[in-house]
């Protein structure tokens, strides 16, 4: 299915922007729950604390927040947020080397902009209240009810099964890039 989210499917919830450089940044608890501010940032699993969504070749995966001074590695688990290109009101996910996260055939990789409609739809993520404070759930734009999830090594587009560990699989803290590093 690529539809557009419909009536009975959760409004996406608008991305912040980013603070201007000369202004503090914003506490989390600022943000209105469920947000993912535009600008340079890392995805923390909630339920795997110090793995970060990372890619390895062209997958996304998680991974180990690298040592001080490995700055490519560390370029790998810091995204760009901007805002969705399928929907303003949702984000998307940029590498530093240019591609952005999508989904295809249900897993999370890193592509280069075709121009297509289907590419936009699939780089763009609607964020939600994860399950702990601070944290988001990431809700495909183009594909109701499916979520980004850890599993199996990668990550992945799935529908919920209702359980607390498959939530927890869904939920990303949301950290300035640099911070806590």
């Amino acid at each position: 299915p690529t539809t557009a989210p419909t009536a009975g499917t959760p409004t996406p919830v608008p991305s912040g922007t980013p603070a201007s450089a000369g202004s503090p940044p914003a506490s989390p608890s600022a943000l209105p729950p469920g947000t993912v501010p535009l600008g340079a940032h890392t995805l923390e699993s909630v339920d795997r604390p110090d793995l970060y969504l990372t890619y390895a070749g062209d997958f996304a995966a998680l991974g180990r927040l690298p040592e001080p001074g490995g700055a490519q590695a560390r370029q790998r688990v810091t995204f760009t947020v901007v805002r969705g290109l399928a929907d303003t009101r949702c984000v998307t996910f940029r590498a530093s080397d240019g591609r952005y996260l999508r989904h295809h055939y249900l897993r999370l990789r890193l592509s280069t902009d075709d121009g297509s409609e289907l590419f936009r739809k699939d780089a763009t993520f609607c964020p939600r209240p994860g399950t702990v404070a601070g944290s988001v759930t990431l809700h495909s734009h183009n594909y109701p009810g499916s979520v980004v999830r850890h599993r199996d090594g990668g990550i992945w587009l799935d529908g919920s099964d209702g359980t607390p560990a498959f939530a927890g699989q869904a939920s990303f803290v949301v950290r300035k890039a640099g911070a806590g590093s």
